[in-house]
């Protein structure tokens, strides 16, 4: 395909090529939808053109830089674009897929005509989905996060807690001990007193013996 193609040139443009393109929509099945006029004027296309980017990669399971700005280039040709005819030029590239496609994207450019600022509420709706479920996730991290810290402290607490009550029993033990050495002590000098006392008592009898 030329240059020129790819630019703006589609099979419905060309002279040399309009005959084919009526034989081709003649033997093509087109959705419905493409009955519908878009009037692009009342479209955000730049809100519009990731969409196309990620149908184009769901689709064909890889990003296609030229077919999606081919896409593009044929929507900005004229303020009321023919789906039919698009869907001709697309069918090369996306095959069976053509009509998947171009019902998808009719069905959001209607919903982008009618709808604020020229924006599809289905996509609003889907950022604010999107918005929801980062801020759940984002909440479900920091969940986690507390969850761990107060694992830790939990931890830190109760080895605080067992380094406080082994030195609890350490002083307790050292307690009893002191408090048997003293004891000891003690009956050793009652011993020591009760042994002196009866020596004197029979020093005293040897002496009032003799």
């Amino acid at each position: 395909m030329s240059g020129s193609f790819f630019r703006g040139t589609n099979l419905a443009q060309d002279q040399r090529f309009g005959d084919a393109t009526q034989k081709l929509k003649s033997q093509t099945t087109f959705s419905s939808v493409l009955k519908k006029r878009i009037d692009m004027t009342k479209v955000n296309l730049e809100i519009i053109k990731p969409w196309i980017s990620r149908k184009i990669h769901e689709l064909l399971g890889i990003e296609d830089e030229v077919l999606f700005e081919y896409v593009v280039n044929m929507l900005q040709e004229s303020d009321a674009p023919d789906g039919k005819a698009m869907q001709v030029n697309l069918t090369g590239f996306l095959e069976s897929k053509a009509m998947e496609f171009m019902q998808s994207l009719w069905t959001i450019l209607l919903e982008a005509q009618k709808g604020p600022g020229g924006v599809p509420e289905s996509l609003v709706r889907g950022k604010i989905e999107e918005a929801k479920l980062q801020r759940a996730e984002q909440e479900k991290i920091m969940d986690r996060m507390k969850s761990a810290d107060e694992r830790v402290q939990n931890a830190e607490t109760a080895e605080n807690a067992e380094t406080a009550e082994t030195a609890e029993t350490a002083e307790t033990a050292e307690n009893a001990e002191t408090a048997e050495n003293e004891v000891t002590e003690a009956e050793i000098g009652t011993v020591a007193i009760e042994v002196e006392t009866v020596e004197t008592a029979e020093t005293a009898d040897m002496t009032g013996t003799g």
